[in-house]
């Protein structure tokens, strides 16, 4: 799934934590982190710019390298330097990456129908424990669409009732003008209906 969808994804499972809200921030980021693997993409661009040859690190790392039990172990254990609540923040960010793992499974097919990408549950040690779903959805097609647009509903949701918005991940002045924008617009509504 895009970015965008595993951050949305990540932040709603932290909201339903109760945990404060720097927890809820680095349960998000780390839900999110899986696809660090895949920054070698940036190499493989720059190769082809500089007409060098395809190091092809995206297609050997991503989803290899932190799209497993590895990848949720360490980066819920590099999770423990910022958490206020360290046990259930790890076990937390340990869950998130699982759901980035479940989304990734479900809904990342590459554009043709035999370009399913699998999980590999043991990579780098092992490959064993791999999994993949033959009915994986593209990327764009419309089941990711409709999950992200929930995804966004719970965001508005959140932010007209309890005035929390993911927004606070990068700045707490984008953060109060959205919160005050729904929460304008929703009582609004609720006057109106």
């Amino acid at each position: 799934m895009s970015p965008i969808t595993h951050l949305l994804a990540s932040w709603s499972m932290a909201e339903a934590t109760g945990l404060d809200r720097r927890d809820m921030a680095v349960i998000t980021w780390v839900g999110l982190s899986p696809d660090l693997d895949g920054l070698g993409v940036i190499a493989d661009l720059a190769a082809r710019l500089l007409r060098m040859p395809d190091p092809a690190l995206y297609g050997q790392f991503h989803h290899a390298l932190l799209h497993g039990l590895l990848g949720a172990l360490l980066l819920s254990a590099c999770a423990l330097a910022f958490a206020h609540c360290p046990l259930q923040t790890f076990l937390w960010c340990v869950a998130a990456i699982h759901l980035h793992l479940l989304c990734d499974l479900v809904g990342s097919r590459g554009p043709a129908p035999d370009d399913i990408w699998p999980i590999q549950y043991l990579a780098p040690f092992s490959d064993s424990w791999t999994f993949a779903w033959s009915g994986q959805w593209p990327l764009n097609a419309w089941p990711n669409v409709v999950f992200t647009l929930g995804l966004l509903a719970f965001v508005f949701a959140r932010a007209a009732t309890a005035g929390h918005s993911p927004m606070q991940l990068f700045s707490e002045k984008a953060h109060a003008a959205f919160v005050a924008a729904v929460q304008a617009r929703w009582h609004q509504i609720r006057r109106n209906a």
